[in-house]
Parts: structure tokens; sequence; C-alpha cells
């Protein structure tokens, strides 16, 4: 039996909203284990790689809304790493190198839309926090 447009637009609806809302949980879990003092560098990489996943799913749907929120909100924590003094130089550097591939997915969303001030923006608060790094 074939499913009539409809059903078959809610199907893919419904799959759609089950992918993000199985990702958001893993999104808090990763960023629970971000929060403690003794996170790691692999812990780091595994809350990236969420974000990321998260942002492609939305991104494959055509949901360019949730794809720019959630890799700002991935870039955002990552800056945010760079600049912790109670994280150690190796684990900054790490979140700095994470952050300069958010950056730059998040400037060419930006720029397929054409928010080139939000763009502009961001490499510009970038630069401020990495400043230490050179």
């Amino acid at each position: 039996m074939t499913l009539s447009v409809s059903a078959w637009l809610q199907q893919k609806i419904d799959e759609y909203t089950f992918s993000v809302r199985d990702i958001t949980v893993d999104f808090y879990l990763s960023q629970a284990k971000l929060d403690r003092a003794d996170c790691s560098i692999q812990q780091l990489r595994q809350f990236n790689d969420t974000c990321v996943d998260m942002a492609e799913i939305c991104q494959l749907n055509g949901d360019d809304h949730s794809y720019l929120h959630a890799m700002g909100k991935l870039h955002h924590r990552l800056v945010q790493e760079m600049g912790n003094s109670d994280r150690d130089r190796l684990f900054r550097i790490q979140a700095y190198q994470l952050a300069r591939l958010s950056l730059t997915r998040l400037c060419h969303q930006l720029a397929m839309v054409g928010e080139w001030n939000k763009a502009t923006a961001l490499q510009s608060d970038f630069v401020r926090h990495a400043g230490w790094i050179f």
C-alpha cells in the first residue's frame, strides 16, 4: 500500500522531530560532562561531534534556523572554553581548533542567507578571544 503525499510528509516530519529530540538528549549529556572541572579533551571532542551531528540533521532537513542555533551554541561554548583559565593549555588549544571549524561553518551559512554583518561580527569576536594563541 502506498502512502499519500500528506502521510509521507508527516512521516518525514515525525522522523526529523524524533531525530532532533534524540540528539538533543545527547547534547545535554555531553554538555553536562563539559561542565565538570575534570572534563577531558575527549569529552570536548564528543561535545563538538554531538553539536555538529545535530546541526547536520537540521541542515539535511532544510531547517536553517535550527542549524544556525546548534552551530552557534557549539561555537559560543568553544570560545568560552578557549578562555577558561581553569583548563590546561592543550584543552584550550583544542577548543580553539574546533572553534575555527565552527566559525567557518557558521560564517558560510550566514553568508548563504546574506547575513554578512553577523558573520563579520562573529569573526571579529573570535579574533578578540583568540588573541592569546597568536
